[in-house]
């Protein structure tokens, strides 16, 4: 049995939003990125033409890579504020208890859920966080720290061994 808290904050938020996109958002959002990355090289580009060619409007080009490169790096902390924003505030501190039963319960002040482990569809962790995905666009996150029974090494096993899936580190 495992008993974690966890207050979904916007690290928390940021943490879910960059797994969900290296995991099953994966193909979606690979093209659109390669292309803003383009974007940013062609603007670096037009930019030092400019100003090798002595031009005026060299302004532009930078401030338009630079709005670009802000949305790549920024890509992640922007859903996890947007996602944050739908998370009722009665739903921001979560107690959860995963046992060795079908389901798992995921408590708030607001509400009770009970969820299947086989309707996780990836299992990932970072540096602090576990995070489990339901879907494209819902998931659940879980903090290292707040393990109050249970380990976090014994976590990962416990949740590969009940969804087969494997624990994937993401950074």
């Amino acid at each position: 049995m495992f008993i974690i808290q966890t207050t979904v904050d916007q690290k928390a938020m940021t943490a879910l939003a960059r797994v969900s996109r290296k995991t099953l958002r994966r193909g979606r959002s690979g093209p659109v990125r390669t292309l803003a990355w383009f974007i940013v090289v062609l603007e670096a580009f037009l930019t030092a033409t400019y100003l090798r060619g002595g031009e005026d409007g060299w302004q532009v080009n930078a401030l338009l890579g630079l709005f670009m490169l802000g949305c790549i790096l920024g890509e992640d902390w922007v859903n996890g504020a947007v996602g944050l924003r739908k998370v009722p505030p009665g739903s921001r501190e979560v107690n959860a208890a995963f046992k060795d039963e079908s389901c798992y319960v995921h408590r708030t002040q607001a509400a009770e859920s009970w969820w299947p482990y086989d309707q996780i569809r990836a299992a990932a962790e970072t540096k602090d966080y576990f995070v489990l995905l339901l879907g494209r666009s819902q998931g659940q996150v879980y903090d290292k720290k707040g393990f109050s029974w249970g380990e976090p090494e014994e976590f990962r096993e416990f949740i590969h061994k009940k969804t087969g899936l494997k624990v994937q580190y993401i950074k």
